[in-house]
């Protein structure tokens, strides 16, 4: 059959555009599937998510406490818990180390993670041997110049203490993967006490005066701490004003939302230390550690202590266990386990085993009979 060329071209046109027609199907609804599998992903992904944050808030949420006071005061849960350092950290809650720049707040608060790390007195106040970890949050300072210092401290367990470099880097915990993996870790190593320095370093709002903003850094700090990473104690490094290193910089929250604030200055001629408790939340029966002047510290460990010479001049009155130490030097030393002196200890050559009469420690002493006839003999 003979196709005039209009004819050949209109059929040619025509299956041009079928074919197209189908390419053009075959690809929407090509599209239309990625679409679709793409929506699913997201969907998936979407509930995952909740999922998982409904497994956090499960492990965050805090369990019910509640009852009469009566079921309180029956039981030992109305009982308080003994403080982490005596007088000055209390087992559970917020401590402030208070001061004015190059006082030694930092000095301090890496000296209580010595005594709760190895169960040494804080300047003669018992301290806790914390069987968790510890986590640093270094704003202020590299952390690893923050980690030589504490590091030289004699008998600490460096596996114990996580540092974390937050040094000129805003705030690391505002970004939402950083703050949920340093949890994650944090919480199966049993972290069991955080160390902020500083509070000023960390906090990344307006103005440090404004009593909403401060309060809303606190919290977030808590949050963190006490209930996403579930320790025990945060600890904050705070400084403060010009004129009176007992006063915190900017807004009076800080005073309000402190457990207890350790209040750290320095005399400008001689250096000397100061420490005192500026503000102490005591239960019944407990008592806020006194003031005392500490040494510079020490060269090589870093370390400070009581100096009794200072506070004897400025009429600070000394530690009893300070006073008992300087009074029975040997007793002092030969203190049992329990922390009692053995009275008949001799420094090294006490007897391990008392014998079976006690005479025998005073051969000296006269035997039954002669003590019965020197009886008789004062009675006459």
């Amino acid at each position: 059959m003979v196709q005039f060329p209009e004819t050949a071209s209109r059929e040619w046109r025509n299956a041009a555009y079928t074919a197209h027609a189908r390419t053009r199907m075959r690809q929407r609804i090509e599209r239309d599937t990625q679409v679709e599998r793409a929506v699913e992903r997201l969907r998936t992904n979407h509930e995952a998510k909740i999922k998982f944050q409904r497994e956090l808030d499960a492990e965050q949420t805090p369990a019910l406490v509640e009852g009469t006071l009566h079921d309180l005061l029956t039981t030992q849960a109305m009982t308080p818990p003994a403080d982490l350092i005596e007088g000055m950290v209390k087992d559970t809650g917020v401590c402030l180390v208070l001061g004015p720049a190059s006082s030694g707040k930092s000095t301090m608060a890496m000296q209580m993670l010595h005594s709760l790390t190895t169960g040494q007195n804080f300047l003669a106040q018992p301290a806790q041997k914390v069987a968790g970890d510890f986590g640093v949050l270094s704003y202020d300072m590299d952390y690893r110049m923050f980690g030589s210092i504490l590091g030289a401290y004699p008998g600490i367990d460096a596996k114990r203490v996580s540092m974390v470099q937050a040094y000129n880097m805003g705030n690391p915990l505002n970004v939402p993967d950083f703050r949920r993996e340093l949890a994650s870790r944090w919480r199966k190593r049993g972290v069991e006490v955080v160390v902020v320095d500083s509070f000023s370093a960390s906090f990344a709002g307006h103005n440090q005066n404004d009593a909403a903003e401060a309060m809303a850094h606190y919290r977030d700090l808590k949050t963190f701490a006490l209930t996403e990473v579930g320790a025990r104690v945060l600890v904050v490094i705070v400084h403060s004003t010009d004129n009176n290193p007992h006063r915190a910089r900017g807004s009076t929250v800080h005073h309000d939302i402190a457990d207890s604030i350790v209040g750290v200055s320095i005399e400008p001629k001689s250096g000397q230390r100061q420490l005192k408790m500026v503000k102490y939340r005591a239960a019944p029966g407990q008592n806020a550690a006194p003031t005392v002047i500490t040494t510079a510290p020490d060269a090589v460990t870093h370390l400070v202590s009581l100096d009794s010479s200072a506070m004897t001049l400025a009429g600070i009155p000394l530690p009893p266990s300070v006073l008992a130490a300087t009074a029975f030097p040997d007793t002092a030393e030969a203190a049992s386990p329990g922390g009692v002196a053995d009275p008949l200890a001799e420094g090294e050559e006490a007897k391990a085993d008392p014998p079976e009469d006690y005479a025998d420690w005073f051969p000296d002493l006269p035997d039954e009979e002669d003590r019965e006839e020197v009886g008789t003999a004062d009675e006459d």
